[in-house]
């Protein structure tokens, strides 16, 4: 802070840009090609003119900065800093750099999360390891200056290797991030493991951002060879032509690529983003007003259709509109344009899947990606969900950013979504016990005492039962549990049509109030009123292809509707 104390008395220079000749720039970096680690200017950069003093060594090592990235031999995790002097003028090289860009990227990596997240990179200055409760982590300095850059005019997008969400957290929109390898607040694009694929939406844009960036900022990652890495060395190649501003790298330890760099920057990237929003006379934030990331309610009229994704431009203006509620226990299901699969993440591979998979040790029969709401955490900024028996989060700015149609599609929308003209006033505060669009309401199941006499050879919680003869389905019986957890067998056949759920309805409502039904601690209205709740719970929170009921034989033969069963992975753990 004693950065953002010296700076914030100072008198701001102005935003003009005005003074920058970008044709001049061009030309200096056209003259200057690839510079050898040898070079006097290799640790200052192409375009660099200021004192010729080299960046001091901070921390020294002998091993790559990761063991799972390759690494040219000269290239250690040793950390260095630049001198007062260099830094100062490189800070002004750098606004000069943004003033003349015509579109500036962002291409960030752990090291601007690294003092609230942790790495797996080897640093002098930040210890190895993650830190605990990494989901309720508040932005850095950083993240809060390339707000304040993006609302300035300064930033176009974000390539985003991170996970974390913290720049959302910050209050940078939603609509300008490419979280290229996931997230943890989009269950549409799960953090991707090496071995998988980038999602359909996320790969373009990126190509598009390598193929069009006037300057791209390198931010706190090793540029180790991952893909990615062309948002940044492809306009740097550019530079090399007189056609682009090329590449800043801001980082304490060496990379690879740092022979093209138009400028290179050896400091933590909390103070540079301090300094340079000085320089460019930029109100320099002191926090995040987290409370601005997402809306107060959690119902929302949204420009979407049922699959999520947003409506054309006319149809935004003669179509209905659809009602995003993400209260508690409302039914969900993921955008069918998700990237579960190509994310490999072993939690999620059920989920899309063309074939049962095995997780630690069980099989999970293929799911679509239905859910349900469990609740808003506003410590994490996120709604935390279910999803066909795993946990995911989607981050509340989300909701912010579906009421604006800023982004092209949501991770997740309501299973039954209703639709109202464009303008209805949505009340955003539901209260509990409302009405809920369609068949979404919050039901409270009634607490029932559990029949003493369970059906003979019948197993509950087991997949394996033998199936009832008249609807095909397992006979074993589970007792519906209060409505935040379930339990679930590992079979998963197939669901019964509507008309065995009716049948069933119908005779468990008969057989509860048939003489001779055997005492279960409260009446048969009781029963059969509790019966229909089941049902009614059941259909509304995960849907009828992951709900079906069936009559559950008593001790003396009849249906007893205190008993559902259900079938499928577990839906809420």
């Amino acid at each position: 802070m004693s950065d953002l104390t010296m700076l914030s008395a100072g008198t701001p220079p102005s935003t003009s840009r005005s003074s920058v000749d970008r044709d001049v720039l061009l030309q200096r970096l056209k003259g200057v090609g690839v510079l050898r680690n040898t070079h006097p200017n290799f640790k200052h950069g192409r375009i660099y003119t200021g004192p010729p003093q080299q960046p001091t060594m901070a921390w020294k090592s002998t091993q790559p900065p990761r063991d799972d990235h390759d690494a040219p031999a000269w290239l250690t995790a040793t950390e260095f800093k630049d001198t007062d002097a260099a830094l100062e003028a490189k800070v002004k090289h750098l606004a000069e750099l943004m003033r003349a860009s015509k579109k500036t990227v962002i291409y960030s990596g752990a090291g601007i999360s690294a003092s609230v997240i942790g790495q797996a990179a080897r640093s002098g200055s930040i210890k190895v390891g993650f830190k605990p409760n990494t989901r309720a982590a508040l932005p850095t300095p950083t993240h809060l200056a390339l707000r304040a850059l993006e609302r300035a005019g300064f930033i176009q997008s974000w390539q985003q290797q991170n996970h974390d969400g913290l720049p959302q957290k910050a209050g940078y929109p939603q609509d300008k991030i490419n979280e290229i390898h996931g997230s943890w607040y989009d269950p549409c694009n799960p953090v991707v493991k090496y071995s998988g694929s980038l999602h359909d939406r996320a790969f373009p844009w990126m190509l598009s951002d390598a193929a069009t960036a006037d300057l791209t900022l390198v931010l706190g990652t090793s540029m180790g060879g991952l893909t990615a890495d062309c948002v940044a060395t492809d306009p740097a190649n550019r530079s090399r032509s007189g056609m682009a501003l090329g590449a800043v790298c801001i980082n304490l330890q060496q990379t690879a690529q740092d022979g093209i760099m138009s400028l290179r920057v050896f400091e933590k990237t909390d103070v540079v983003m301090l300094r340079l929003l000085h320089e460019l006379g930029i109100e320099i934030p002191t926090d995040s007003n987290l409370c601005e990331v997402g809306l107060p309610g959690n119902r929302v009229l949204v420009p979407y259709d049922r699959d999520g994704r947003r409506l054309s431009p006319t149809a935004m203006a003669r179509s209905d509109w659809m009602v995003l509620d993400l209260s508690a226990r409302m039914a969900v299901k993921i955008n069918p344009d998700h990237n579960i699969q190509g994310a490999r993440q072993p939690m999620y591979m059920h989920i899309g899947a063309t074939k049962p998979h095995r997780f630690k040790g069980q099989t999970r029969s293929p799911r679509v990606g239905y859910g349900v709401v469990q609740e808003r955490d506003d410590e994490t900024c996120s709604y935390v969900c279910n999803v066909e028996g795993a946990v995911m989060r989607l981050g509340t700015w989300w909701l912010r950013a579906a009421a604006a149609g800023k982004v092209e599609a949501l991770p997740i929308v309501n299973r039954q979504p209703v639709f109202f003209p464009r303008g209805t006033k949505v009340d955003t505060k539901a209260s509990k016990n409302c009405k809920a669009p369609l068949n979404q309401r919050n039901t409270t199941l009634a607490r029932t005492p559990r029949p003493k006499t369970r059906a003979a050879g019948a197993r509950a919680n087991s997949g394996k039962a033998k199936p009832d003869t008249q609807t095909g389905m397992p006979s074993g019986n589970l007792t519906l549990p209060p409505v935040t957890t379930a339990s679930a067998g590992k079979g998963s056949p197939k669901a019964t049509g509507g008309s065995a759920k009716k049948a069933f309805a119908a005779k468990a409502a008969k057989a509860a109030k048939a003489p001779g039904t055997p005492k279960s601690g409260c009446s048969s209205k009781s029963k059969a009123k509790a019966g229909r709740q089941a049902m009614q719970l059941g259909k509304s929170v995960f849907g009828a292809s992951l709900f079906d009921a069936v009559g559950a034989p008593s001790g003396d033969g009849t249906a007893d509707p205190t008993h559902i069963v259900f079938y499928g992975s577990s839906l809420l753990q």
